[in-house]
C-alpha cells in the first residue's frame, strides 16, 4: 500500500488539531459552570452505581475465596458451576451486610450516649472555666482577650442549652421553636433517607456486578482489543492491572489493618476501663484508613470524649495512641499491606492533600494509590522519549525505579520493532512467494501446451479440429 508522506498534509492536520483544542478549551472556559452543573447531576444520578461498584470491587476477593473454598468442598455435579458462584455471591453480600449492621449498632448508640453525657457535664466544666477566668490575675491585665473568651464561652452555653431543650421536652422554650426543629428534622430525615436509599440500591447493584464480574471483564477486554490496536491495547490493559495491584493491596491491606487496630484499641481500652471504649475504637479504626493524617484524625475527637468524662486519662490515652499507632506502621501495616506504593512521603502527603481537597474523605483514602497509577504511567512515559532522544545516561542515576522503568519500556520497545521487522518481513516474503508463484505457474502452463501441440502433431490432428478443441476444454 502506498504511503502518504506529504508534508503539507501533516501540516493541515495538525493545524486543525490545534483549532479543534482551542476551540475545546474556549468552550470549557465560558461554560464552565453549565459542565460542572451537569457533571455533578450525572454524579448525583449515577452515585448508587458508584457505591455498588466500589462494593462489589471489595467483595470480588472474598467471593473468590468462597468459590475456592466451594470447588474443593463440592462434590463433582452438573450443577457445581452453578453452586459455586451463587455460594461466593450469597455468602460474601451476607458478610458485607453483617458488618455494616455490626457497625450501625455499635456507632449509633454509643454515639447518642456520649452526646447526652457531653450535654450533662458541658454547664459545670463552662462553669468551673468562667470561674478560673474570673479569678486568673493574668487575664485581668488583658481586658480583651477576656472579652472574647467569655463571649465565646456564652455563645457555646446558648448553642448547649438549645440542644437540651430540644431533648427534654418539657422545657417551656421549646414550643416556640417547634416549628424550626421540625424543618431541620424534616430535612435531615429527607438526607439521611436519600443516603441510605442510595446505600441499599449500590448493595443490590454489587451483587449484580460480583455474579456477572467473568462477563464484564470478558467484554471490556473484546472492546479494548476491538477498538484499538493490539500494541495500545497491551499496554492498557497492563496499566489496568497494575492500578487494580496498587488499589487492591492498599485499600484492602488498609481495611484489614485499620481492623485489627480497633480491634487492639477497644481491648486495651476496655482493659483500663476508659469511658465510651466502643465509640472510640470505631472511630480510631475508621480514621486509621486514611494515611499519615489519620491516626490525628482519630485521635482529636476521642480524646475530648474522654476529656469531658474523666479528663486524667487524656494523657494516658494520647501516649497509648502513639505507641499503637508506631506498633501499626512498623509492624501490623507491612503485613498487611498487599503492595507498596512506592512513593517518597513527600509525593504521599501531595496526594492526599491534593485529592483530599478535591474529593473529601474519598480523596484522602484513594488519594495515594490513585497518584501511584499517574506516577507510574509519567515515569514511563519520560522514560520511553529519554531513550528515543539517545539520553540513557540521564535514566542511570534514577534508581530501582528507574531501572525497573527502564526494563518496562526496553521490552515494549523491542516487542515493537520485532513486530515491526516481522511485517516487513512477511511482506517482503509475501511478495517474493507471490512472484515465484506465478513465475512456477506460468512455466506449469507452457509445458503443458508445448506437450499438448506436440501429441497433437504427432497424431496428424490439424490444428482448429474437434479433439483439439475437446483437449484444449
Amino acid at each position: 500500500m502506498k504511503k502518504h508522506n506529504n508534508p503539507y498534509i501533516y501540516a493541515g492536520l495538525t493545524a486543525l488539531s490545534v483549532i479543534f483544542v482551542t476551540m475545546l478549551m474556549i468552550f470549557i472556559i465560558f461554560r464552565f459552570k453549565e459542565l460542572s452543573e451537569g457533571v455533578a447531576k450525572i454524579t448525583k444520578i449515577l452515585q448508587p452505581v458508584f457505591i455498588g461498584a466500589v462494593l462489589a470491587y471489595l467483595l470480588t476477593p472474598v467471593c473468590n475465596k468462597i468459590e475456592t473454598l466451594a470447588e474443593r468442598i463440592l462434590p463433582e455435579s452438573k450443577n457445581k458451576q452453578k453452586i459455586k458462584s451463587l455460594l461466593g455471591v450469597l455468602l460474601s453480600s451476607l458478610l458485607a451486610l453483617a458488618i455494616f449492621v455490626v457497625l450501625l449498632m455499635l456507632i449509633v448508640p454509643a454515639t447518642y450516649n456520649s452526646i447526652i453525657e457531653l450535654i450533662k457535664t458541658a454547664p459545670s466544666y463552662v462553669t468551673n472555666l468562667i470561674k478560673w477566668i474570673n479569678e486568673t490575675e493574668k487575664l485581668k491585665d488583658y481586658p480583651d482577650i477576656r472579652r472574647y473568651v467569655l463571649g465565646l464561652i456564652d455563645s457555646i452555653t446558648n448553642r448547649f442549652e438549645s440542644v437540651a431543650s430540644i431533648i427534654d421536652l418539657t422545657k417551656s422554650d421549646f414550643l416556640p421553636s417547634i416549628q424550626s426543629v421540625l424543618s431541620s428534622l424534616s430535612n435531615g430525615i429527607s438526607v439521611a433517607f436519600s443516603v441510605i436509599l442510595n446505600i441499599v440500591i449500590g448493595f443490590i447493584i454489587s451483587i449484580y456486578l460480583v455474579s456477572s464480574r467473568a462477563t464484564f471483564s470478558r467484554q471490556s477486554k473484546m472492546t479494548l482489543y476491538a477498538v484499538l490496536k493490539p500494541k495500545a491495547a497491551d499496554m492498557i490493559f497492563e496499566e489496568v492491572k497494575f492500578a487494580d495491584k496498587m488499589f487492591s493491596g492498599f485499600l484492602r491491606g488498609k481495611m484489614v489493618d485499620s481492623a485489627i487496630v480497633g480491634v487492639i484499641c477497644f481491648i486495651v481500652l476496655r482493659l483500663m476501663e476508659f469511658p465510651d471504649a466502643t465509640l472510640i475504637s470505631v472511630i480510631v479504626g475508621v480514621t486509621n484508613i486514611i494515611p499519615v493524617f489519620g491516626p490525628f484524625i482519630g485521635a482529636i475527637p476521642s480524646a475530648l470524649l474522654i476529656f469531658v468524662a474523666d479528663p486524667k486519662k487524656t494523657i494516658v490515652f494520647a501516649i497509648f495512641i502513639l505507641i499503637l499507632q508506631q506498633v501499626d506502621g512498623n509492624i501490623i501495616g507491612p503485613k498487611c499491606m498487599g503492595s507498596n506504593v512506592n512513593l517518597s512521603a513527600f509525593w504521599t502527603l501531595f496526594a492526599i492533600l491534593f485529592f483530599g481537597g478535591l474529593w473529601g474523605f474519598i480523596g484522602m483514602l484513594v488519594g495515594v494509590p490513585l497518584f501511584a497509577v499517574i506516577y507510574d504511567i509519567l515515569k514511563k512515559l519520560i522514560v520511553h522519549n529519554l531513550r528515543r532522544h539517545g539520553k540513557e545516561e540521564l535514566i542511570a542515576g534514577g534508581g530501582g525505579e528507574a531501572e525497573a522503568a527502564v526494563e518496562t519500556v526496553v521490552i515494549t520497545s523491542e516487542d515493537d520493532e520485532a513486530e515491526d521487522t516481522a511485517k516487513e518481513v512477511t511482506e517482503s516474503d509475501t511478495k517474493e512467494e507471490t512472484e515465484n508463484n506465478i513465475s512456477s505457474v506460468s512455466t506449469v502452463i507452457t509445458r503443458k501446451i508445448k506437450r499438448k501441440i506436440t501429441f497433437e502433431s504427432d497424431l496428424g490432428i490439424p490444428e482448429g479440429s474437434s479433439l483439439s478443441d475437446e483437449k484444449q476444454e
